[in-house]
This record gives C-alpha cells, sequence and structure tokens, in this order.
C-alpha cells in the first residue's frame, strides 16, 4: 500500500511540473488533426482533374464541330460512349476554350502534388507530438526538462528566460534476465536519436512498439543474445509505448545499422524494411525487476 501512494505522489508531481508541456502538446495536436482534415478535404476537392484533361482532349479532337459564340456542345464522349455537354466561354475560339481546360487541369495536378506533400508534413507532425505525448505520459520528474528541452528544439516551446541550457541525460540501462546483458531505452526523442544513431554498433539489435509510438530500446555489446534476452528489449519497448501494459503487443526487431532516418525527418523518426515482430505482454513487475537504478 505504501509503494501505490509513493508512486501516485511521484505520479502527481510529475504532472504538475509537466502540466504546460502536456497542455502545449495536446493543443498543437488539436490544431495539427485539424489542419490535416483540411488539407484532406483540399484534397478530395481535386478528384475532377482528370475530367478537365478529358474535356480538353475532347474539345481538340472535335475542333471543327464546336461553335463560337456559345455557352456549351455537346459531344460523343470516346472515354464512355455516350454524349458529354461540355461548358463553354462564349467568348473564347474553341481552341481557347480547350487550351482553358489544360490550364485547370493542369493546375490541379500541381496542387494534387502540393498538397500531398503538405498532408504528409502533417501527418508525420501529428505522429512527433504523439511520441512526445507518450513520453510525457511515462515520464519521471527527471525526464521533463529533457523533454522541455527536446519541444524547445523543435520550435514548439520557446525557451523560458530564466532557463540555462539544459544537461541532456543518456538513455536508461536496464540489466537482462540473464544477468549481464545491457539494454538501453530512449525516454525522449532526442534521447531515441542518440541511441539509435550515435550509439548503436553493428549488428546490434534494435527494437519498437509496431506503428505506435514509443521508446527506441537497444541491446547493447551482445550480438546473439538469446531469445530471453530479446524478450525482455522487446517487454521494455512495449512498455515504454503507447500500448503499456496491453497484452500481446507486437514490437519490431531488426539491426540498430539497417535503420534510417529521411532528410529533415522530426527527433525519434525512423523508417526500415526487414524487420521481425515479436509479441509480448510486459508487466509493472518484469520491468522494475530490470532497473539499474531503483
Amino acid at each position: 500500500m505504501d509503494v501505490f501512494y509513493q508512486d501516485k505522489a511521484e505520479r502527481d508531481r510529475v504532472n504538475q511540473q509537466s502540466s504546460d508541456l502536456i497542455h502545449r502538446v495536446q493543443t498543437e495536436l488539436d490544431k495539427n488533426i485539424k489542419k490535416l482534415g483540411k488539407q484532406e478535404k483540399e484534397l478530395l476537392a481535386t478528384e475532377n482533374a482528370e475530367e478537365f484533361r478529358q474535356k480538353g482532349e475532347l474539345l481538340t479532337t472535335y475542333l471543327t464541330l464546336v461553335p463560337n459564340n456559345q455557352d456549351q456542345v455537346e459531344l460523343d464522349n470516346y472515354y464512355t460512349n455516350e454524349k458529354i455537354v461540355i461548358a463553354l466561354d462564349k467568348s473564347l475560339t474553341p481552341n481557347q476554350n480547350a487550351q482553358r481546360y489544360f490550364k485547370k487541369y493542369q493546375k490541379l495536378k500541381e496542387a494534387v502534388k502540393h498538397l500531398t506533400g503538405l498532408i504528409q508534413e502533417t501527418k508525420d507532425t501529428i505522429t512527433y507530438l504523439e511520441s512526445v505525448e507518450t513520453a510525457l505520459n511515462h515520464a519521471s520528474i527527471s525526464d521533463i526538462e529533457d523533454i522541455r528541452e527536446e519541444l524547445v528544439e523543435t520550435g514548439f516551446v520557446k525557451r523560458r528566460t530564466r532557463d540555462k541550457r539544459h544537461k541532456r541525460k543518456k538513455p536508461e540501462q536496464y540489466l537482462a534476465s540473464d544477468g549481464k546483458t545491457i539494454i538501453m531505452v530512449g525516454r525522449n526523442n532526442l534521447q531515441n536519436d542518440e541511441l539509435t544513431f550515435k550509439m548503436a554498433k553493428k549488428g546490434e539489435l534494435w527494437f519498437h512498439a509496431k506503428d505506435i509510438p514509443g521508446s527506441h530500446v537497444l541491446i547493447k555489446d551482445n550480438l546473439n543474445p538469446s531469445d530471453e534476452v530479446k524478450t525482455d528489449a522487446a517487454e521494455l519497448a512495449a512498455y515504454y509505448s503507447k500500448a503499456r501494459l496491453s497484452n500481446l503487443v507486437q514490437v519490431d526487431m531488426i539491426e540498430a545499422k539497417k535503420l534510417n532516418k529521411p532528410t529533415g525527418g522530426k527527433p525519434g523518426f525512423v523508417t526500415y524494411t526487414g524487420q521481425k515482430t515479436l509479441r509480448v505482454t510486459p508487466t509493472e513487475e518484469k520491468i522494475n525487476s530490470m532497473r539499474m537504478t531503483k
């Protein structure tokens, strides 16, 4: 019972110190989710681009049948084998009307390319903010300033004038069930980047909860870990993810050196292929038993 109240008191202190960050992240998440909805709606509106191209092609094909000084023309549509009525601008020649449809098509085609890029950027931002939200939900008091510094560096939070530059913590170390293998866990995205792209050596195995925000986990200095050690690492990855304490969490396992960070990718973001996927059910008791600092 005492442990329960100690944990609750610790969580209350964390919530007090991180409340402004949680509010900021949730505000940015809401803003980007709304932005994504608007962008996807705009993309949907470009679906008739092909229709404009076809009308331009039909007007060009039947140019001699298109009248001057008329607001529409009915033509055979060889795309559908049906009749089609095409609206015209009476002030333009038949050829100019055809070119008008081609210009509309080209404009929408460029809009599709532009919007597709913007939508991907917004999705990446949402994924990043969700990962920060997950880190905050799992943070200890000592983790909060690291996460604040990360949000300052990524431009989501302004540096407070009273703040000194914070000395960043290293990824946490855990002792595997074999009693000798060290497993390292990034507790925020800056630590994740450091662990994955600076500390990882060739052949070392990396773990991450599949398709959800969570910590990067690395088995250090053991290039042939047992299945038990792999399970330990997978359980840590599942525990420090959005699926904490869920049953049969899917966790990807891959050599760290096979990971890629896209140019301009946000902290903690990686891409990879060729992974194996484990299924584990993490428990608080198991995670606590592996902690090297109690």
